[in-house]
C-alpha cells in the first residue's frame, strides 16, 4: 500500500459516508491468481514527511472506523504490519480460511494509539501482547481470534471463493434489512467498548 492507495481509500469512505442509500460497505482485495494470497503486504512509505505520512494515515483509519454505514472487511489473504488497522477499525470481519495476522517485532511508526487500542480490544490483552511481542503469525482459526471474525470460511476445493463470496454477500444481504436508526444505534451506543 502506498500513499495514494490511502488517499484513494479515505476520498472513497467520505464519499460512501456522504450518501444516505449505502448500509453496507464491503472492503476487500482482488487476490486471485496469488499462489499465497496476501490482502495487504504492509506500507510502502513515499511520503516524505514522516507527520503527513502518519496524519493520513490516522486519518484514514479513523474515517474508517467512524464511517456511518457498517463496514464489512472481507479478508481473502493474509494482513501484514500497519495494514491490519484497517482490518480491526471495521465494524465486522470475515475471513477465508488460512488467512494470518503478522506483527513483526520491528512495528511501523505508522501505529497510532488507537491500532493498539483497537488490536488489544479484539485479541485482548495477551493476544495482543503475543502478537506485538514474538512477532509470530497468527491464523484466524486459532481460539484467541474467536470473536474477531464474523466467519472464517473453508472453501471448497473446486469453487475456490465462491463460498466465501457467498457467506459475505448473506452477511451483507442480512445487514441491509435493517432501519438505517437500528444500525447506527448499535454503531454509535457501544463505540467505546468495541473501538
Amino acid at each position: 500500500m502506498r500513499d495514494e492507495d490511502l488517499r484513494w481509500i479515505l476520498s472513497t469512505l467520505l464519499a460512501l459516508d456522504a450518501d444516505p442509500a449505502v448500509k453496507v460497505a464491503v472492503l476487500t482485495a482482488d487476490t486471485g491468481g496469488q499462489a499465497r494470497p496476501v490482502f495487504c503486504g504492509g506500507y510502502e512509505i513515499t511520503e516524505a514527511n514522516p507527520e503527513a505520512r502518519n496524519a493520513l494515515f490516522t486519518t484514514t483509519t479513523t474515517a474508517l472506523a467512524q464511517l456511518r454505514p457498517v463496514t464489512l472487511r472481507a479478508l481473502r489473504g493474509s494482513v501484514y504490519r500497519p495494514a491490519l488497522d484497517l482490518v480491526v477499525a471495521c465494524d465486522i470481519r470475515a475471513a477465508v480460511s488460512g488467512t494470518t495476522i503478522h506483527l513483526p517485532m520491528e512495528m511501523s511508526p505508522l501505529n497510532s494509539k488507537s491500532f493498539y487500542a483497537r488490536v488489544s480490544r479484539h485479541l485482548g490483552i495477551d493476544g495482543a501482547r503475543r502478537a506485538f511481542l514474538s512477532g509470530n503469525a497468527i491464523s484466524t482459526e486459532e481460539p484467541g481470534t474467536r470473536g474477531v471474525f464474523e466467519g472464517v470460511i473453508r472453501p471448497g476445493a473446486f469453487d475456490a471463493f465462491d463460498a466465501f463470496d457467498g457467506y459475505v454477500g448473506t452477511l451483507v444481504g442480512q445487514i441491509a434489512t435493517l432501519e438505517a436508526r437500528t444500525i447506527q444505534s448499535v454503531k454509535q451506543a457501544p463505540a467505546p467498548a468495541w473501538r
